[in-house]
């Protein structure tokens, strides 16, 4: 990552990375990509994607390469369940991170989500 994230005014330019908790395995999960692509519907020119905490593949630096390969300026982190982030979470890296303040819980819902994404855009025009 030689070059920061910038957060984008226009929805368009931001991606949006799901993080699911350790339980979550593999690449082809029809679980995980049924729900990724509910946000994705919901969030209209988003790119929506997702890593695995449980440390397979993609992780959460892989997921953020590719948001930046299809284009966006700007990605924001929602974390789906609970748990402590700091174990992926790669703080040493060059770029703006936008977590929001608190995770999804369990249900896992496309709506929790969405709702989690616009708080966090929302969040980051208040930034300091």
């Amino acid at each position: 990552m030689k070059s920061p994230f910038r957060l984008a005014e226009n929805e368009t330019k931001t991606g949006l990375v799901i993080v699911f908790p350790p339980e979550f395995k593999g690449l082809f999960s029809p679980e995980i990509h049924r729900l990724v692509g509910e946000v994705q519907e919901q969030l209209d020119g988003v790119y929506v994607t997702f890593a695995l905490s449980s440390g397979n593949s993609p992780d959460l630096r892989a997921s953020i390469a590719a948001a930046r390969f299809v284009g966006c300026e700007s990605a924001v982190v929602v974390v789906a369940g609970s748990g402590d982030t700091a174990p992926f979470l790669d703080h040493g890296s060059n770029g703006d991170w936008s977590l929001t303040a608190s995770t999804v819980l369990p249900e896992l819902e496309a709506p929790a989500l969405v709702e989690a994404y616009r708080e966090a855009v929302s969040e980051a025009g208040r930034a300091a």
